[in-house]
């Protein structure tokens, strides 16, 4: 009878083991397959912005409170939430503004998990600003506004008070992800990117390319790569090391 329920106590052990070892890869996969659709819902979006406005929209009944295109009837006749090239072409206005007041002051005494800007103010309701790739490492998520528990979790986040990424003179576009959040690979495999990778990010406004210049590991409280630098148009990618104890970060600057 012992050694049966010894028999037992091992085998459960065993599937125990079995399912830590297994459980990262599986999540690995399902955050992944989410990441995925969730960049899928957005080139699809991207590729059917609609005249107008929301607020116009909505009132003349063309969507309903959540996005969605509708029929006469109130039928709903999209696959997704819509956004209107008059709300865009406020947002890229706004982000223009706000990346030209950095190179004037760049206050980074602030709380990054803050956003930059409302995205829900320009009819932006999933709060996904565009989403980066670097295919040396398999790497595709959606970037968010401002470097809170949760999107950091999810995927990129911007930090506030660095460049918003449209690119151009004297930017520095800085996105911060976890490593080691438990069945959550975000940034995990940034430090395997080797000088003169590519990093790209996309937004609805453009598709940017970067090679990566450097990389290195830095104390927590480390700023310095995450001012702007001028005449320059770097892209900067921040994640944890040793446990939270350090950063490991890559500089990338822009090709096109």
């Amino acid at each position: 009878m012992k050694s049966k329920v010894l028999a037992v106590i091992a085998l459960i052990l065993v599937l125990i083991s079995l399912s830590l070892f297994a459980y990262p890869n599986v999540s690995k996969e399902v955050v992944q397959k989410k990441n995925d659709e969730i960049i899928d819902h957005f080139d699809e979006t991207a590729e059917d912005i609609q005249d107008g406005d929301r607020d116009e929209a909505l009132e003349n009944g063309e969507i309903n409170e959540d996005g969605y295109l509708i029929d006469d009837s109130g039928q709903i006749i999209s696959e997704y939430p819509v956004v209107f090239q008059k709300d865009l072409d406020r947002l890229y206005e706004d982000s223009v503004a706000y990346n030209e007041a950095l190179k004037d002051r760049q206050d980074l005494d602030v709380d990054f998990s803050g956003a930059a800007l409302d995205l829900t103010d320009y009819g932006i309701y999933d709060g996904v600003y565009g989403y980066i790739n670097a295919p040396a490492i398999g790497l595709n998520v959606p970037v968010y506004l401002g470097a809170s528990e949760g999107n950091m979790a999810w995927g990129g986040s911007h930090l506030m008070n660095t460049s918003l990424p449209l690119g151009g003179e004297s930017t520095n576009t800085v996105i911060a992800g976890h490593t080691g959040y438990f069945g959550m690979v975000v940034f995990d495999y940034i430090p395997s990117l080797s000088v003169g990778d590519t990093v790209s990010v996309t937004t609805y406004f453009d598709m940017l390319d970067y090679r990566v210049i450097s990389k290195k590991e830095i104390t927590a409280t480390d700023t310095n790569d995450v001012y702007i630098v001028k005449g320059k148009d770097l892209l900067t990618l921040i994640t944890c090391a040793r446990m939270g104890k350090s950063r490991y970060e890559v500089v990338c600057e822009r090709t096109q």
